[in-house]
Parts: C-alpha cells; sequence; structure tokens
C-alpha cells in the first residue's frame, strides 16, 4: 500500500480513533443501561414490597374480624346452652313436683277407699 501526502496513515489512525471513541461510548451506554436496570429492578421490588404489605394489612383486617365473629358465635352458644340447661332442670323440676304430687295425692286416695 502506498502513501499519498501522507493521507493513508491518517485515515487508518482516525478510523482507530472512532473505533475507540464507539466502543468507549458502547461501554458508558451499557453502563448506563446496567444501572437503569438495577434501578428498575429495585423499583419493581419496592413496588411487589408494596403490594405485599397491602396485602398483609388486608389480611390482618380479614382476620381480626374473624376472630371478632368466632367470639360472638362462642358467646351466643354459650348462652344458647345455657338457656337450654335451664328449660331442662325447669321441665326435670316439674316432672319431680308433678311425681311427688302424685305420690302425696295417692296415699290419700287409698285411705278414702
Amino acid at each position: 500500500m502506498g502513501m499519498i501526502n501522507g493521507k493513508l496513515i491518517n485515515q487508518k489512525t482516525n478510523q482507530f480513533d472512532e473505533i475507540t471513541q464507539n466502543i468507549q461510548y458502547i461501554n458508558q451506554r451499557c453502563e448506563y443501561l446496567q444501572s437503569q436496570l438495577t434501578h428498575i429492578s429495585s423499583q419493581d421490588n419496592l413496588q411487589y414490597l408494596q403490594k405485599l404489605e397491602q396485602r398483609i394489612g388486608f389480611l390482618e383486617k380479614v382476620t381480626s374480624k374473624q376472630s371478632k365473629q368466632i367470639s360472638f358465635i362462642k358467646i351466643s352458644s354459650i348462652i344458647a346452652l345455657l338457656f337450654v340447661w335451664s328449660i331442662c332442670s325447669m321441665n326435670n323440676q316439674s316432672e319431680d313436683d308433678n311425681s311427688q304430687l302424685q305420690t302425696q295425692a295417692h296415699p290419700k286416695l287409698v285411705k278414702v277407699l
């Protein structure tokens, strides 16, 4: 290859400089994109954590409501059982009273006859 007034050598060095500048630009662009990617992934993680916190709050509300409902059901069932027990005990007392009255009434009938 010949050299005409030094232009061939200058063109090759200029091309080499352009290539190195392009490589540096590409490296800088890659670093920028990587930083953007990490920033985006950290934002995604934050959004995911916020969604999880919202779900946890919702679940806490639901479990609190359900525990109140269960407590109400337990108290209501205890009251109902006490009511049934008192009715049964009243029926037993009235049957006992009736049987006592019948035993007291029979001896008088026997004496009369």
